[in-house]
């Protein structure tokens, strides 16, 4: 007992003398007296730094300082305060100074302001507090003299930091409260104030632990080009739980919670963002793993209130809500978004997205979405002006040799892009089960995949653009089958004048090269081989116009038994294109029309927009069909007609009109047909005439072959007569010397007496 109590009287005895050394401090050492000092520090760094304030002691309920009322200016302008503090104070526990540990009970910096401006000549007023470039501090080179003494072995340095006790630093409470900054600027008509500013930390500290960290903050931006008369005021809120290890390598940030609101001339809008992230290895190589959680709201309303120029689109609810959803890792080297949700309006789109290598832009993106209209993310369909040549260059739009593939950028592209979607709208026309993927490096791009269902159809494709070298080479290849052309042609607005059904099949290959438009279509090099079935062509009856024709040839009324419909079925069609630059040329085109084969040939030039069609006819039986016209004469069965003729105007394409006789060939059809009709009515008379005619002629022939024959005869008799003639002439000339000639042939003297 008699040790506990001579115990208690030793700590009472500890506790009453550190009062009394505190008192002592407090009442024997004034702060103050520094205040001079460190006026004059300031006064020779260029900064006019003015106490107004005490500086002074606190004891109780934590040992600390505090001091009030600074201003900072600069030397030249005292009087213009850029700089000032209402209160600041360092409060230190005392429990834990007893054990050598320092504990910060509470900092807080109350009223801190900053006044930041630019004049006419874009001179900023803190400038004045930097030191001029060309001042160097004049210890910055070391002393030679003074080296030995700050230099230790490295031995000793270790085992003084190992014998010397860790300071483990930890803060109950950092407080800014009421802090403000205005930023100023003459030059560009700009005023920015954040005010007021707070923030409020529990529990900071370094040794793994988590703390709160509570920001808030109004904000107010003028600027006349931007926002007018109007300024932008904007209010935000951010509310985390954070950890930071000692030696800095790693922080934790639990959710964050970051709000923003915008708000100017009546309208507003805000963000609020949830985000828990990960940093390891922070001062070496740092790493961070991310969760995102962007709650919906509309861009289209955020940009009306910053006044930034809102996209053209057709779709009045565009970008009206956009949320997000992910998960974020990198790197030095790389960023990967896994997985990603995005919802877009009504779009959603999940997927993920990488940027794999920081240092050369490759990019990996796989995305999946449900539906997306396109369309109402494009500007809306201008109306054109007829009195305007779109072609000249006064005329709205391009002309078409504008640069629309950057060679460049393509040839510096290395990406993976892999897309698919539910269904979708572009250009009008509806698609789903859309399948793209595609990949670009060394300048090459290949379109490695694009699949997708359209109008009962289906389109398979692939392709390639070459921009190695100094222009783009691209080929493309498509598969289409079982495309339904009336609702295509409808979603089209192509139906108003030509009304086309039925199912459409084709195998495409084209070519093409150049960098704009004009070259791309000058150098287009296509072909198509296509086929349909119970295709359906109106307003235009094929069959009709066939009677009227064979019934104006013939001079009859071949008229149909049945009602004429205002189309033609066409079976078993098929035919081929080909297309060089603006011009389509249809090589071939066969189909049935009930016991017609209809066949077409022609050209469709894009750059005139015009087209010229002939329609060649050919009937197999005596009637056209069952209740149809019939034929009189044999001559219109199995016989290639050409009858039919379409050309006109694409800008006004009607094919009732346009669909007429083709004169030409019609012209010869009648010529044809009175020779037929006269053969066919006269024929036994010019037979028989014809037989005569041939008999006088055999006869005539055989006169004068027996008459050839009798003049040869007494020809060759007479050339016998010379050749004795002669022979027996040169027998009595040259006597003995015949034994030494060389004997003529008979040839040889035949041949020198045609030639005396």
């Amino acid at each position: 007992m008699k040790f506990l109590r001579r115990l208690i009287k030793v700590l009472v005895a500890l506790v009453l003398l550190v009062v009394i050394a505190a008192v002592a401090l407090v009442f024997v050492f004034d702060p103050n007296m520094f205040k001079p000092r460190l006026e004059a520090m300031a006064r020779e760094q260029g900064i006019a730094l003015n106490i107004d304030g005490n500086l002074g002691w606190q004891l109780w309920p934590a040992l600390g300082v505090e001091v009030n009322d600074i201003r900072v200016a600069a030397v030249s302008a005292p009087e213009q305060t850029i700089a000032a503090l209402d209160q600041a104070s360092l409060r230190l526990a005392i429990r834990p100074l007893l054990s050598g540990d320092v504990s910060v009970h509470h900092v807080l910096v109350d009223g801190a302001a900053f006044d930041l401006q630019v004049d006419e000549s874009g001179k900023g007023n803190w400038e004045q507090l930097l030191p001029a470039e060309s001042d160097a501090p004049a210890s910055s080179e070391a002393d030679p003299q003074e080296a030995p003494a700050s230099t230790q072995p490295p031995s000793q340095t270790s085992s003084d930091s190992a014998d010397t006790a860790r300071m483990e630093l930890a803060v109950e409470q950092i407080t800014l409260a009421d802090a403000s900054l205005r930023y100023r600027d003459a030059v560009r008509g700009q005023d920015f104030s954040l005010e007021p500013l707070n923030l409020n930390v529990e529990g900071f500290n370094l040794q793994g632990n988590p703390f709160d960290v509570d920001l808030g903050w109004e904000a107010s931006v003028e600027d006349r080009e931007l926002f007018g008369s109007d300024p932008l005021q904007m209010l935000g809120e951010l509310a985390a739980q954070v950890t930071l290890a000692e030696d800095f390598s790693r922080l934790v940030l639990v959710d964050g919670k970051l709000r923003l609101d915008f708000a100017r001339a009546g309208a507003s809008d805000d963000i609020r963002l949830t985000v828990s992230a990960t940093v390891e290895q922070l001062m070496t190589n740092p790493s961070f793993t991310a969760e995102l959680n962007l709650q919906p709201f509309s861009p289209k309303a955020l940009m009306a209130v910053l006044s930034l120029p809102e996209p053209e689109m057709a779709g009045a609810e565009a970008l009206t809500r956009v949320a997000l959803n992910a998960t974020v890792e990198g790197s030095a080297e790389r960023i990967t978004v896994d997985p990603l949700r995005l919802e877009l309006d009504d779009t959603t789109i999940e997927g993920r997205a990488a940027v794999t290598d920081l240092s050369s832009g490759a990019i990996d993106v796989a995305l999946t979405g449900d539906r997306i209209n396109i369309d109402h993310y494009l500007p809306p369909p201008v109306e054109e002006e007829a009195t305007v040549d779109s072609e000249s260059p006064e005329g709205p739009g391009s002309s078409g040799d504008e640069p629309i593939i950057p060679l460049d950028a393509i040839r510096e592209l290395d990406v993976a892009f892999g897309l698919d979607f539910g269904s979708l709208t572009a250009m009008g026309l509806s698609m789903s089960d859309l399948s793209l993927r595609l990949l670009a490096e060394e300048g090459v791009v290949n379109l490695e995949r694009a699949q997708l269902q359209a109008y009962e159809g289906r389109l398979d494709a692939g392709g390639q653009l070459d921009a190695t070298g100094d222009t783009a080479l691209i080929d493309l290849v498509a598969d289409l089958s079982g495309l339904s052309l009336g609702p295509l042609l409808s979603d089209l607005e192509l139906d108003e004048e030509v009304q086309l059904s039925g199912a459409l099949n084709a195998d495409v290959s084209a070519e093409t090269r150049g960098v704009t438009m004009s070259q791309l279509t000058e150098a287009l090099n296509a072909e198509a081989a296509f086929s349909g079935a119970e295709v359906r062509l109106a307003p235009l009856n094929v069959e009709r116009k066939f009677c009227e024709i064979v019934s104006r040839v013939t001079d009859s009324n071949a008229v149909a038994q049945k009602e004429w419909a205002d189309y033609t079925e066409l079976t078993a069609l098929s035919g081929r294109l080909a297309v060089d630059g603006p011009v389509f040329t249809l090589e071939s085109l066969q189909a049935g029309v009930e016991r017609l084969t209809v066949g077409a040939q022609g050209t469709l030039n894009l750059k005139e927009s015009r087209y010229d069609f002939t329609l060649p006819l050919r009937l197999g039986s005596e009637s056209t069909s069952e209740g149809g016209c019939r034929v009189s004469s044999n001559y219109w069965l199995d016989r290639s007609l050409s009858l039919l003729r379409c050309r006109g105007d694409l800008e006004s394409l009607n094919p009732v009109s346009d669909c007429r006789p083709d004169a030409s060939g019609l012209k010869s059809l009648v010529k044809d047909f009175a020779a037929y009709k006269l053969k066919e009515q006269h024929g036994e008379s010019i037979q028989a005439e014809k037989a005569r005619a041939e008999q006088k002629i055999e006869e005539e022939k055989a006169r004068a072959k027996e008459k050839l024959e009798e003049e040869k005869r007494e020809l060759e008799e007479k050339v016998r007569e010379k050749l004795r003639g002669s022979k027996e002439s040169e027998t009595a000339e040259q006597g003995d010397d015949e034994e030494n000639a060389e004997p003529s042939s008979a040839e040889e003297r035949l041949k020198d007496l045609f030639r005396r």
